[in-house]
């Protein structure tokens, strides 16, 4: 057994440029490869579909008082800590801080891959995206095995899940039955379309833009719990949710939304992966080949990663309501504006959990008809009191 202790916390990291002339912010071939297995339904081997080219038809950091947000809490004595070993987890495969792929392929990385090939031609720029590039990102988004084809079923499994006798997220009607379950075909989906579609029209494309990025955004929140969940009788899953995260790059790297978290504050980032490698721990313990029943540990680790997933997106949403407040152009405002109704709006669930009062201020902020009416310094500290902890 390894002892448990508190590990001594690292300060803010400092601010990647902001996309197509912003006052501040974080930066913002899919055919997938054979073997890996991603489970992207409701957490039953039956919904599990296969991450290869045949689709499943189932279905550096500043001192402290530089930062302008409070500082991360310690780990909880229960967080496994593979940075320092000074937890009271069992050894395990993770103890060298280094993810081992359970499979020999990981698809999930070239959706990392095709986010970061759109973010270049829609947000990730110096000028506004035009209606061609809108064109262009979306054939990337539909690619056979693409984020299209995972957002159409993508569920949310911090919901209950669809009574069987209702059918699936797959099935037409039950998304509009259970929307917040079936959260890919009933709320990503049209958005993004409607998103690509009138981006493609060169009707305001900062503000389209912003909408598809939030968008994939919640959607690579999202995927590393549904993944680890999944793994549970899925092996590679576990793969998956680590990909989904880092888009394949290490620790000190990372891709899509690793790039997001680590440009703003590099313990959330640690933090995250410490809880993937909790997930890889807790399946190496229990069954690495198989259907693992130690569900009380996997529920630990994935608590782990949620929370500091969580604290990852409340800092990208927090960041970008400097954005708006900064903001000298209507343009640049009204983008800043759709992005935090629509990635703000995802930290409602767990708002409300943490404090329901605190919740409500955060969420009458978003809900404002002008952004200039929005009270940038009060959502903020509404955020930072909801969400302080990795």
């Amino acid at each position: 057994m390894r002892c448990t202790t508190l590990v001594a916390l690292l300060c803010f990291a400092p601010l990647a440029a902001a996309p197509f002339g912003c006052e501040s912010g974080v930066p913002s071939t899919d055919a997938q490869d054979d073997g890996a297995v991603e489970d992207d339904g409701g957490g039953t081997d039956a919904d599990a579909d296969a991450d290869s080219d045949v689709e499943d038809e189932s279905d550096e950091a500043t001192d402290s008082e530089e930062a302008d947000v409070p500082p991360p809490c310690p780990p909880l004595d229960t967080d496994y800590q593979p940075r320092t070993g000074l937890d009271d987890w069992p050894a395990c495969i993770s103890d060298d801080d280094t993810y081992h792929w359970i499979g020999t392929t990981i698809g999930s990385i070239a959706r990392i891959t095709s986010f970061e090939s759109i973010a270049d031609l829609l947000w990730r720029r110096a000028t506004a995206p035009t209606a061609d590039d809108f064109l262009a990102a979306r054939t990337i988004y539909v690619e056979t095995n693409g984020l299209d084809s995972r957002i159409q079923r993508r569920e949310d499994l911090h919901y209950p899940a669809v009574p069987a006798a209702d059918g699936a997220c797959t099935d037409a009607g039950v998304p509009d039955l259970y929307p917040d379950r079936c959260v890919g075909p009933a709320r990503m989906l049209p958005l993004l379309n409607d998103a690509f579609a009138a981006g493609s029209t060169g009707t305001e494309p900062a503000v389209h833009a912003a909408r598809i990025e939030a968008a994939l955004l919640w959607f690579l929140y999202l995927s590393p719990y549904k993944e680890s969940n999944t793994c549970t009788t899925t092996p590679a899953d576990c793969d998956s949710a680590w990909a989904y995260y880092t888009g394949g790059e290490d620790r000190a790297g990372g891709l899509g939304l690793a790039a997001y978290v680590s440009a703003l504050d590099g313990e959330t980032h640690d933090r995250i992966w410490d809880g993937l490698l909790a997930v890889r721990c807790w399946k190496n313990l229990d069954n690495e080949t198989g259907t693992s029943v130690d569900l009380d540990l996997r529920d630990q680790a994935i608590a782990q990663l949620d929370r500091a997933a969580l604290r990852g997106v409340a800092l990208i949403v927090r960041d970008r309501f400097d954005m708006l407040a900064a903001a000298t152009t209507s343009a640049t405002r009204d983008a800043a504006w759709a992005f935090l109704r629509i990635l703000g709006g995802v930290l409602d669930r767990e708002a409300t959990v943490r404090d329901a009062d605190m919740a409500i201020v955060l969420r009458n902020e978003l809900a404002r008809t002008d952004p200039l009416a929005v009270d940038v310094a009060g959502a903020q500290a509404a955020l930072d009191a909801l969400f302080p902890c990795p």
